[in-house]
């Protein structure tokens, strides 16, 4: 007879539903009767051992949570500045990666104030009041970033100059390969903290997507302002519309517009322009690096072009994505995929990464400890050490 794991019956219930799963998924992950999972959480039976290792990997909970009186604080929900009615609830993927983004940003911080370091003091440096400019040139200033010439790679361009300044951005899709993070359901999301804020960006959507999540999660950031963001035309528009929308997220895009789309420099670009066709536009978002959609909306704000326009250029734009995503859907499959170990350093944000496994290399932390923390054994450290370092 296989030995039961007498825990806390409610604790089950209180990590299932804290983790979005319903019990029916859990008794199929399980191979177990969906009455069988009731039973555990009302305490009529118990799960055997290895039944609660499962769960507690199912879960993402340590299985000593299990035998707890009480459920312990848990992390407090995120902000959710989504306007869109598609998703009502996080959904576990969601959770879980807010979940795990929040915890490394506890411990990190808590180290870095007991090691005597200083607060960053761009963290809530302006509020809703504070003029788009004033805020687009201190993240430039700040990030020290004095010109605005394209580069080949802007996104890695960006995250460079974003860790630098002690700020973790972590890139990431899925939580397990099994477990995907909807782009729909979330872009990207600001975890702010005095000490280690967090940036998290859902690496599933396109380059110039990113960008634009990347720079808007900085300016919640400079306002202090954690939350998981929404993404709406109207936030950059003027007009009685944009009282629907929250007012965080309206500041977040413009002042975002303004570091991507200067407004001088597009008053420049367009002297050069004589017709303003669709390839046209497609050429000067091109050579910005920054999004078709996001160029027409930024002209529609500085009233270049007339709200028809803008719904005749969305609605082309909109069909040649939907196009590219139907070749891109014919494609073969690559075998093998990306490295697992640049999987986790991106996930973990790089520079996270290489701060633990420095604290671990100089006898700071425990391996167990940053085992835990980079989801990576210490017995595979010499080759995180190898894409980490290259």
């Amino acid at each position: 007879m296989r030995e039961k794991a007498i825990i806390t019956p409610k604790l089950l219930r209180w990590a299932r539903e804290t983790s979005k799963i319903s019990s029916g998924d859990i008794a199929f992950k399980l191979k177990v009767k969906e009455e069988r999972i009731k039973s555990w959480e009302s305490g009529e039976d118990f799960p055997s051992l290895n039944q609660l290792q499962k769960l507690s990997k199912l879960y993402r909970r340590p299985i000593s949570v299990f035998y707890l009186p009480e459920p312990p604080d848990d992390f407090q929900t995120l902000r959710d500045f989504r306007k869109s009615g598609e998703f009502h609830d996080f959904s576990t993927a969601l959770t879980f990666i807010i979940r795990d983004i929040q915890s490394k940003q506890l411990w990190l911080s808590e180290y870095l104030q007991v090691e005597g370091e200083k607060e960053l003091n761009f963290i809530g440096k302006f509020n809703l009041n504070t003029q788009v400019e004033i805020i687009a040139n201190n993240i430039l200033s700040v990030l020290e970033i004095h010109e605005r010439t394209p580069q080949l790679d802007m996104l890695k361009f960006w995250i460079e100059k974003i860790e630098k300044k002690g700020i973790f951005v972590s890139l990431s899709s899925n939580i397990h390969s099994h477990l995907k993070i909807d782009k729909n359901e979330v872009k990207g999301f600001a975890v702010s903290d005095k000490y280690a804020p967090f940036i998290f960006v859902n690496s599933a959507d396109s380059k110039n997507s990113q960008l634009f999540t990347l720079i808007h999660e900085l300016v919640h950031l400079w306002v202090d302002e954690s939350g998981v963001s929404g993404f709406d035309v109207v936030d950059f528009r003027n007009g009685k519309a944009i009282y629907n929308y929250n007012p965080i997220e309206i500041l977040c895009n413009r002042v975002t517009a303004e570091i991507l789309m200067p407004k001088d420099e597009i008053n420049r670009i367009l002297k050069t322009v004589r017709l303003l066709e669709v390839e046209t536009v497609e050429t000067i978002a091109k050579n910005i690096k920054v999004s078709s959609f996001a160029l027409i909306v930024r002209l529609l704000n500085l009233e270049v072009i007339s709200n028809e326009q803008f719904v005749n250029y969305r609605n082309i734009f909109n069909e040649k994505f939907e196009e590219y995503l139907e070749r891109q859907k014919k494609k073969p499959k690559s075998k093998g995929g990306p490295n697992y170990y640049l999987l986790q350093i991106r996930k973990n944000s790089k520079t996270f990464t290489s701060n633990v496994y420095g604290y671990y290399k100089s006898g700071k932390i425990s391996g167990s400890e940053a085992n835990k923390l980079l989801n990576i054994k210490v017995s595979n450290f010499s080759k995180l050490e190898k894409f980490l370092y290259a």
